[in-house]
């Protein structure tokens, strides 16, 4: 009785195994005889485990003490493929614990082949394998060079594996898979297979790249914290691939049509209600810091309806922005402002800004130990939700875009439209603004089909806290540019103090007599975004002295800083010319409408220009510019500026030395439609 004795002494070993924590078998999912077989092997377990005589577990199961011991440590305690033990799964009958094991080389038959199972097995078993299985591991699971993609086709694998097995002699010896028809291809085949599932983590990198291994790490959102009202914003940026016209006026000339081939839409999102707080069209080639503050500055400013002119019924009713429901939400503040790893790269001057005006951070992949360092679209899902909403929806369902897929754009022709319909960049501006505004206005599934408005309506008044509001003026002078600066002069010559800031040089009258502030730090920073012709200066201690205006050829028509800086980079390349009696912005446009017969996209600082001119103009007029504008066939009916007597300049402008509203700006020509 040897094995009864070995057996027995393995009982105080037995007493420790706790069977509680393996892994269950659902019993009633087996074939009947199957499920008794498996209900007797459990219970004879079960009894060993807890003691019981030989003699008692053959009474009530039928199954011996030796074939119980088997049944323990063969089987319930062997190794599951998933890392973890096998545990009652072992006692599952007709399932294979451990793989088959061929004790002596293949010999399979040359007409049907069988006789070679197990065959890889043996290879690897070999004296000349050896060592060969964890190099095909490696070469399965290993890391690619740089210039060849991650995921390697089996055949290439195949091929590697075949080489070093001829390399180790077994095609001389005429040994498997050399003597089979297609050399083993499907076992190999099933052996990569069977490796990369063994691997699942590198798998996914393999076959699905790193946005499926972030997708695995994302969970299903069952773990997200509530979020309470104005806890957490998230911000995108989405581009749109549309052709459109660029007709953008100028106050005292013609129309220019040039065609543009993409728009950037920058979105803020209040999570806890999903409404949209403010956005952003820009014309830029990349989305820049300065159009994520223009958002932000929308978002905390309040909001109202266009003068539309492509329907007088586009706005359903109730549609809108927070800001225009309530003045509690006019200016409204958040504690934290979640980006992307795209958008957070450039958001280090936003930071600032978000710190100082709105008392927020920043939640932004680059940060370790922020919930977005797993860099999922499941982090941040509202702003994705609405950005599908406006795709499918909005835009790509119009003929001059291009659509979100290739076979969007089958059959259509996007330039042909922009320029047979003379879709104008203004329709685009009110079609978003619309389908924006719509959008709050609309019920939603994931509100209890409340809409955004209504559930930031229903939040607000269950909220105790005040809500949080910014400081007008700090908002509205949120995307200016501040630097510190040292105040020039010259006393001998009699040169007025001034100041060198943003490639354009600054004064004003009442520097005449303060000569004393020579040599001295000063911040100039420019409050109007859109209009770089005029700073503040300020002391280091915060004392306000006074407003300077750029000098020629900087001070006759609005400008922004980038406008500045490629009129700069123009000039220093000897594209066009500046001087003193000149007009910087005119001779930008005028370089601009010289390039006729040239298939280029219009400058992007051209795009600015218009911008900014069409807004002075429309502030000039008091009207949009594009109730101005009439479309006859083939071409452009002139408009008239506004009358001089009409004309009231922006009240954000600095009262000193502000030119009249009988000023004239630069003349714009006619030109043909590129």
């Amino acid at each position: 009785m040897p094995a009864r004795s070995r057996i027995g002494s393995h009982q105080s070993w037995a007493l420790e195994i706790d069977a509680s924590v393996w892994a269950p078998v659902d019993a009633d999912a087996l074939e009947p005889d199957r499920r008794e077989q498996f209900l007797r092997r459990r219970a004879a377990i079960t009894r060993y485990l807890a003691g019981d005589s030989g003699a008692a577990i053959k009474e009530a199961t039928g199954l011996s003490l030796s074939n119980v011991y088997r049944l323990i440590v063969s089987r319930c305690l062997a190794t599951h493929a998933d890392g973890t033990l096998m545990g009652w799964r072992g006692a599952l009958p007709f399932l294979r614990v451990h793989g088959y094991q061929r004790k002596t080389a293949p010999k399979p038959s040359e007409a049907t082949g069988a006789g070679a199972s197990s065959a890889l097995g043996w290879v690897f078993e070999a004296p000349g394998g050896r060592l060969l299985e964890q190099q095909f591991r490696q070469e399965i699971l290993g890391k690619r060079p740089k210039l060849e993609t991650a995921r390697r086709p089996k055949q290439a694998l195949f091929i590697w594996f075949i080489k070093k097995l001829r390399e180790a002699g077994f095609e001389k010896r005429g040994e498997w898979p050399f003597n089979v028809e297609k050399m083993g291809y499907v076992s190999i085949s099933r052996y990569i297979d069977r490796v990369m599932d063994e691997n699942p983590r590198r798998q996914r990198q393999l076959l699905g790249g790193p946005e499926a291994e972030r997708k695995a790490r994302a969970g299903d959102g069952t773990g997200r914290p509530q979020l309470r009202l104005f806890q957490r914003v998230e911000a995108d940026a989405h581009k749109i691939d549309a052709r459109m016209i660029v007709l953008i006026p100028s106050p005292h000339g013609g129309y220019e049509p040039r065609k543009i081939h993409r728009l950037w839409v920058i979105v803020i999102v209040e999570v806890a209600s999903r409404a949209v707080l403010g956005y952003y069209l820009s014309l830029n080639r990349e989305c820049t810091a300065e159009d994520v503050l223009r958002a932000i500055k929308r978002a905390l400013s309040r909001w109202a309806p266009r003068e539309l002119q492509f329907s007088e019924h586009a706005y359903v009713e109730d549609a809108g922005m927070p800001s225009s429901r309530h003045e509690r939400y006019v200016g409204a503040c958040w504690d934290e402002f979640s980006v992307d790893g795209a958008l957070a790269n450039i958001c280090s001057r936003v930071e600032r800004q978000l710190r100082e005006v709105v008392t927020a951070s920043i939640i932004k992949p680059q940060d370790p130990t922020s919930f977005a360092s797993r860099r999922s679209k499941d982090d941040r899902p509202f702003i994705e939700s609405f950005f599908r909403r406006l795709t499918q929806g909005g835009f790509h369902r119009l003929s001059p875009t291009t659509g979100s897929k290739p076979q969007d754009k089958r059959g259509a022709d996007p330039d042909a439209a922009a320029l047979g319909t003379q879709f104008q960049l203004e329709y685009a501006e009110e079609l978003l603004d619309t389908i924006i505004a719509n959008y709050n206005a609309t019920p939603h599934s994931g509100l209890g089909y409340r809409a955004p408005l209504e559930q930031l309506d229903f939040l607000a008044q269950r909220q105790h806290a005040r809500i949080r509001q910014a400081d007008p003026g700090e908002v509205r002078r949120m995307v200016g540019i501040r630097d510190l600066r040292t105040m020039k002069g010259g006393i001998d010559t009699g040169r007025r103090p001034y100041f060198n800031f943003a490639n354009a040089r600054y004064s004003a009258e009442w520097l005449r007599q303060r000569t004393d502030l020579i040599g001295k730090l000063f911040w100039l920073h420019i409050e109007d975004e859109d209009d770089a012709r005029w700073a503040t200066v300020s002391t280091k201690h915060g004392e306000f002295l006074g407003a300077v205006r750029a000098a020629p050829p900087w001070h006759r028509t609005p400008h922004t800083l980038y406008m500045r800086s490629a009129i700069r980079a123009l000039d220093r390349k000897r594209l066009l010319h500046l001087s003193s009696e000149c007009d910087a912005v005119e001779e930008l446009i005028r370089y601009s409408e010289s390039s006729d017969g040239k298939k280029l996209p219009p400058h992007p600082a051209y795009l600015e220009a218009r911008r900014v001119l069409r807004q002075y103009a429309e502030a000039l007029a008091g009207q949009p510019m594009v109730t101005r504008v009439r479309w006859d066939d083939d071409q452009l009916a002139s408009a008239a500026p506004a009358p001089a007597s009409e004309q009231v300049a922006p009240e954000s402008q600095p009262e000193p030395e502000r030119e009249s509203a009988k000023a004239k700006l630069p003349r714009m020509k006619m030109a043909k439609v590129w």
